[in-house]
């Protein structure tokens, strides 16, 4: 009786076939044997049938060499190609213990855990192939395998297409499986990562609701629902969807691709936070809390400095409780809450409860109303108004933080009750003056850095011993060589002094402590100093973000990247928006030599602001470590091209030649700045990473130590920096770590 796969038994090349796998329109898969490795393989033959149409055959090897081309832990492992003795090809490759997701999904919807578990794998998966230039295509629950030890693992490259690959059409209506195609697909638009992004989203959403979201009794019928329907929320079909994991299907099932996430590793983020965020609550009696922007409601139109301010103030307050874990005020103020539930304000900030309000303004008259939320519950715990006059406005605030207290039911100790009472100024005119000035320092510009300080120099002018006032002084010029052309060493004395100020009349304020770290660790290089103060500072407010993210990146810079990465991730729990401190996370994880983690926070604080060009330099960094040279220059001009310093640019494109081999063209870039007299240290530092690229050692050493001497910032960094790798061999190098106050 003949069988019916007639191949088992028999050995090919230097295989045995053992057993049939499965069949599918590209071929048959079966186990075999590596007679030379002795292990388990799959091989898939491409039918024979098909063997001698050249397009099949030529579609079958670019499988194999996009395939080959991915190593991770999500991707199922391509180990060779070859052929038959009759010229049939076929692909060896991983042997996965498992069973198909397609299989699994037929027994009933995943669980929200196990759909966000899978999501995130693919979505891994997706994002090595994406940064290869490879976009799958055909993305099923047929081509996704769970393994034995519960990893995801994406097959089946045959229908992905290199960026660069004009061959392949995106007109082939037979490429791909219509249920999960896109809409630009479908139509046959224009392919590229996001229609991967699309097909995902509709798995996860089969995942947790066990249907589709587009339906159709033949493929037109379905094409047409993937182009013109809206999709059922996956929320209204399961109802435990944390709104965080619906918000991010919706997302990937926008019809428009510019609508959806713009690259898989802003996917991977959100995924992974809605995983954490629906991880079950560990059992404490700390309180999560945001403190969401007071509305404006005043006649005049003017007041939006004093709401923003009382929001401040109230979160100020409730920093200090040991009991509560606050959301900084620079999330809420830039978070966007409109047409938002409750329970999606709350899964967004990752908190359980809401304070939310609204400040009425009319010449000294107050009216100010406050409720907080258990978002969990969807219920109001507590509202109140209060109405008295500007004279009264400290009396309020406590009286507001104090009920939240107590409706939290949170223990207050009489040492933070004295918090809670306690009063910066007695002064309203100088409160005012300060919170305008607050207003102009977030604009984080370098006119709102300049019209800040004037405005807290004319705070204290009233109340001289206003210490927040001279925090806002010292926080202004240690900024101002950001975001102007001063130099961080023209306005360090200002700065020091002002911090001097502010700890002699309050020596417990965390907001002065945090600064007085950062300028004697960039300035000084005061390791040990630096330490305690962002660790008292910490202690004194340990929901002080910033604090925390400096710390981070002490931790970073004496090489203990793991209490770092800790660090900065309690940092974005407290500040979840800031642009700056996801960023910062990205430059640790690249420090860590995570680059894939740097290009993924890089992503993620873009999404949140487009035009933060420092996102763009830690890009070109981590594209230049991982050997993608055109990426790296192309993303070191966005750079330049969205205001950062030309000096600056002009190195790191230079950098990106030096990499490249592109030794003339490195050289050109700077020559200019060689034979300037210059005072900038970082720039002499970025010289000599330049030699360093090109291999010229004694250069290299020559211009850090005219980096040194000028006290260059970003010598902080030499035992972490992965730009440094060349020279850590030389004994020169170690000198310089010592000479810098690290520890080699």
């Amino acid at each position: 009786m003949q069988t019916e796969h007639p191949i088992i038994g028999e050995t090919v090349s230097h295989y045995k076939i053992t057993g049939h796998l499965g069949s599918g329109g590209m071929g048959t898969v079966y186990r075999a044997l590596d007679l030379k490795l002795d292990r388990s393989v799959a091989l898939k033959f491409l039918p024979p049938d098909f063997s001698s149409d050249p397009a099949t055959k030529d579609r079958f090897i670019r499988e194999a060499k996009a395939a080959s081309s991915l190593q991770h832990k999500n991707i199922c492992v391509v180990y060779d190609i070859d052929e038959t003795d009759d010229g049939q090809l076929f692909i060896s490759m991983e042997m996965l213990e498992g069973e198909t997701l397609r299989h699994r999904m037929e027994r009933g919807p995943l669980s929200v855990e196990e759909s966000v578990h899978v999501a995130s794998h693919v979505a891994q998966g997706l994002a090595k192939a994406h940064a290869n230039g490879i976009v799958h295509r055909d993305i099923t629950p047929a081509n996704i395998v769970i393994t034995a030890d519960n990893q995801a693992k994406i097959l089946d490259f045959g229908l992905a297409q290199s960026s660069a690959d004009e061959s392949l059409s995106a007109l082939d209506p037979s490429v791909g499986t219509v249920a999960y195609m896109s809409p630009e697909q479908v139509q046959g638009g224009v392919v590229d990562q996001r229609t991967d992004i699309w097909s995902l989203g509709v798995i996860f959403y089969e995942m947790v609701t066990g249907t589709r979201p587009f339906a159709g009794t033949y493929n037109q019928a379905l094409m047409y629902a993937i182009v013109h329907e809206k999709h059922q929320p996956a929320g209204a079909l399961c109802r435990n969807l944390p709104p965080a994991a619906g918000t991010i299907i919706d997302r990937c099932l926008e019809k428009s691709a510019e609508a959806r996430y713009p690259t898989i590793d802003l996917l991977v983020s959100a995924v992974q936070d809605a995983g954490a965020a629906n991880a079950p609550r560990p059992k404490t009696e700390v309180k999560s809390i945001a403190v969401l922007p007071f509305a404006d409601i005043s006649p005049d139109g003017d007041n939006l400095y004093f709401s923003n301010g009382l929001t401040e103030e109230i979160i100020a307050k409730l920093s200090r409780l040991k009991k509560v874990k606050i959301i900084s005020r620079a999330s809420v103020m830039s978070y966007h809450r409109e047409g938002k539930t409750v329970k999606q304000i709350a899964a967004e900030l990752h908190v359980q409860f809401l304070v939310e309000g609204s400040v009425r303004k009319h010449g000294s008259l107050l009216r100010i109303t406050a409720h907080l939320i258990d978002a969990d519950q969807d219920a109001y715990l507590w509202a109140e108004t209060y109405d008295g006059t500007m004279d009264e406005v400290f009396d309020i605030q406590e009286n507001v933080a104090d009920r939240i207290a107590k409706a939290l039911r949170v223990r207050v100790t009489p040492g933070e009750k004295r918090i809670l009472k306690h009063r910066a100024t007695v002064s309203t005119e100088a409160y005012q003056l300060y919170l305008k000035g607050r207003f102009f320092w977030n604009k984080r510009s370098k006119d709102g850095m300049e019209t800040a300080i004037r405005l807290f120099e004319e705070a204290i002018a009233v109340d001289t011993n206003y210490a927040l006032a001279w925090a806002g002084i010292a926080d202004s010029y240690n900024l101002l060589s950001e975001y102007g052309n001063t130099r961080r060493r023209d306005s360090y004395q200002k700065a020091r002094a002002a911090i001097r100020r502010a700890l002699a009349i309050d020596d417990k304020l965390a907001e002065a402590h945090a600064s007085l770290g950062s300028l004697i660790m960039l300035n000084e290089w005061d390791w040990s100093g630096a330490q305690r103060e962002f660790t008292l500072a910490i202690r004194l407010d340990p929901s002080y973000p910033t604090a925390r993210h400096w710390y981070a990146e002490w931790l970073s810079m004496q090489d203990r990247p793991k209490e770092a990465i800790e660090e900065i991730s309690v940092a974005i729990e407290l500040d979840p928006l800031s642009p700056a401190i996801l960023k910062d996370k990205g430059v640790i994880l690249y420090y860590a030599r995570d680059y894939e983690g740097a290009i993924a926070y890089a992503r993620k604080a873009q999404e949140l602001h487009p035009q933060f060009a420092a996102t763009h330099r830690l890009l070109s960094l981590a594209y230049s470590a991982m050997g993608n040279h055109d990426l790296a220059l192309a993303e070191n001009d966005r750079w330049g091209a969205l205001g950062a310093r030309e000096s600056d640019v002009v190195i790191g494109r230079a950098y990106c030649f030096a990499l490249a081999g592109r030794k003339v063209e490195a050289l050109d870039q700077i020559a200019a700045y060689r034979d300037e007299d210059t005072d900038y240290g970082n720039l002499l530092r970025g010289i000599a990473l330049i030699h360093a690229a090109l291999g010229d050692r004694d250069e290299a050493f020559a211009w850090f130590d005219k980096a040194y001497d000028l006290r260059a910032e970003s010598l902080g960094n030499l035992k972490v920096d992965p730009k440094l790798d060349p020279l850590r061999g030389d004994p020169r190098f170690g000198e310089l770590v010592k000479r810098v106050g690290l520890s080699v």
